[in-house]
């Protein structure tokens, strides 16, 4: 399966563009990701904050994939409204119809302040044969998070992100950790920009485990200093599982005990 996961310079997208401006660089990018051959795309987390709400932001993505029908995407997140709350969501979409849906779990102090409110659970959905999840921005600080997915046998996390004032180094991404620690995939899309008077600056990345990478380093693909829109790469799962086979850290822990963290 091929993946990509959309790069993002600073204010790319901002409050003060029109949403149309908006869709139609999404649509370059879906455009591009068909030209690449891609299965899977990762867009940015806080994407559809810049709509004005969330209904509007997904509805419009939605009609967009009708016309990219083999695509899968991960539209970045937003603020889902739903009986009075607010979450920090996401989902996955392909021809029109809503895959999965995800909250994100734990709460950073900006999202504690903008009275968000928790998720409880995580969803999988079956793509390309691949056990897939979405761990949302701040989630990938829990390790919990990402050990529970692990242990439910999930072979790929798509991750939008958007965390304030990360410095740019791979090397103490928390998804690349969790990726190194619980062995799956990791697709992960950064937003650089402005949010409510907030600086935001995250990377992306295509996680893999060390033995499965070039250099031995987990990284499958990054963000480069140059005008690249969309990095990309091929997971093989069968060369993933091997290698899980050889250092299975999973197979003796108590999965109850991880969800029952979330409550």
């Amino acid at each position: 399966m091929r993946v990509g996961a959309v790069v993002t310079k600073k204010d790319d997208f901002n409050i003060s563009m029109r949403k149309d401006d908006i869709l139609n660089k999404i649509l370059m990018l879906l455009l591009k990701a068909l030209y690449e051959q891609v299965d899977v795309i990762v867009f940015p987390g806080l994407l559809g904050c810049f709509f004005n709400n969330d209904r509007e932001y997904v509805e419009s993505l939605l009609r967009l994939s009708i016309d990219f029908r083999s695509l899968i995407i991960c539209p970045g997140s937003y603020f889902e409204i739903l009986n009075g709350r607010k979450y920090h969501s996401s989902c996955i979409i392909q021809n029109g119809r809503i895959l999965l849906r995800q909250r994100q779990i734990y709460l950073s102090r900006w999202e504690r302040d903008a009275n968000l409110s928790r998720g409880d659970d995580i969803s999988f959905v079956n793509i390309c044969g691949f056990k897939t999840a979405i761990i949302i921005s701040t989630d990938i600080f829990y390790p919990q998070v990402s050990r529970y997915i692990a242990m439910s046998g999930a072979d790929l996390v798509l991750s939008p992100v958007a965390v304030r004032k990360q410095k740019q180094s791979f090397n103490i991404s928390p998804l690349w950790e969790n990726v190194q620690q619980n062995l799956f995939f990791g697709v992960e899309s950064g937003f650089k920009g402005s949010f409510k008077n907030m600086d935001f600056n995250s990377l992306s990345l295509i996680h893999g485990p060390l033995e499965m990478t070039e250099r031995e380093n987990g990284i499958l693909e990054i963000e480069r200093n140059n005008d690249c829109k969309l990095i990309t790469a091929n997971l093989d799962n069968e060369k993933r599982k091997n290698a899980i086979k050889k250092f299975d850290v999973l197979s003796k822990l108590n999965i109850k005990l991880y969800e029952d963290m979330f409550k």
